[in-house]
């Protein structure tokens, strides 16, 4: 694909997007390591696969619902072991054809999400209210020159005011330690604060008008309740400092064509904290 100017982009696949030679957050937090883990994360990528099937299912018919019934099909119970079932199973496979297919549990568990989204007030606004969906952003790091590129899931507004929107699936019950830990766990915080400074530069808002930053959680276990967090100040702040380090980083490397592993020497180990306050050691 020919190289994009900043802008922002509606209707192009993740496909596409994926290709766009431009720094985000999928290849920035591996700085986290050093700069040669992120080198590496860059020349073998693996975005089309961030997403788990029932994930992306769900990403796709909250989206866009019109897309997810082109794009999916329910596998029928048939037992393919017999001459019966194999027929009917090569049937459904020629119906297929071009569309995932997904078991009937994946599909209850899709149904269900989509109903507690519209019984969470805040939720439905979100997703059924003024927005849009599946934006790709691409930007110039003002700072370094980095060209940058993020993928929103939804612009949108809660009681009037802008939030960019993030639909994340879980396993686990949305609590909010368990969410907390999460967001420290996957760097969502950085994410957030890359998402947030692509749009300042494309679309900066007028006086103090900040967007907001709200990720959307949905349970992919019973009973499938959703659950919505705002991002607070501190760990926007957190993650702004963390992507302007990562990004100054990036441009060094490219400037030089040095991507550092871990540096030479020794480093001293013990044991992690916990475990000194264990023995008492501490």
């Amino acid at each position: 694909m020919a190289e994009l100017g900043p802008g922002v982009y509606r209707g192009m696949s993740f496909e596409e997007y994926s290709r766009l030679p431009a720094a985000n957050h999928s290849k920035l937090k591996h700085f986290s390591k050093t700069p040669c883990h992120a080198r590496d994360a860059m020349l073998h990528d693996d975005e089309s696969t961030k997403y788990q099937q029932l994930g992306q299912a769900l990403h796709q018919a909250l989206l866009e619902p019109d897309l997810f019934e082109e794009n999916y099909l329910v596998a029928p119970k048939v037992d393919r072991r017999t001459k019966v079932g194999k027929a009917e199973w090569e049937a459904f496979e020629d119906r297929a054809k071009g569309r995932t297919i997904v078991s009937e549990e994946e599909m209850v568990c899709v149904a269900a999400v989509k109903a507690n989204v519209v019984l969470h007030a805040t939720a439905k606004e979100c997703l059924y209210g003024v927005g849009l969906s599946e934006l790709s952003i691409v930007w110039e790091d003002p700072a370094t020159g980095v060209l940058c590129k993020a993928r929103i899931d939804r612009l949108c507004t809660i009681g009037g005011w802008p939030v960019v929107l993030d639909l994340k699936s879980s396993h686990k019950p949305a609590s909010l330690h368990s969410w907390q830990t999460s967001v420290m766990q996957y760097s969502l915080h950085t994410q957030a604060a890359h998402y947030l400074r692509g749009l300042a530069v494309l679309r900066p808002l007028e006086g103090d008008y900040q967007r907001k930053f709200a990720w959307l959680v949905v349970e992919t276990e019973r009973p499938y309740c959703v659950r919505m967090f705002e991002a607070e100040d501190a760990a926007l702040s957190i993650g702004n400092d963390t992507i302007e380090k990562y990004l100054r980083m990036y441009a060094e490397c490219q400037q030089t064509g040095i991507w550092p592993g871990w540096g030479d020497g020794l480093d001293l180990a013990g044991l992690p904290a916990w475990a000194y306050k264990q023995f008492d050691l501490e």
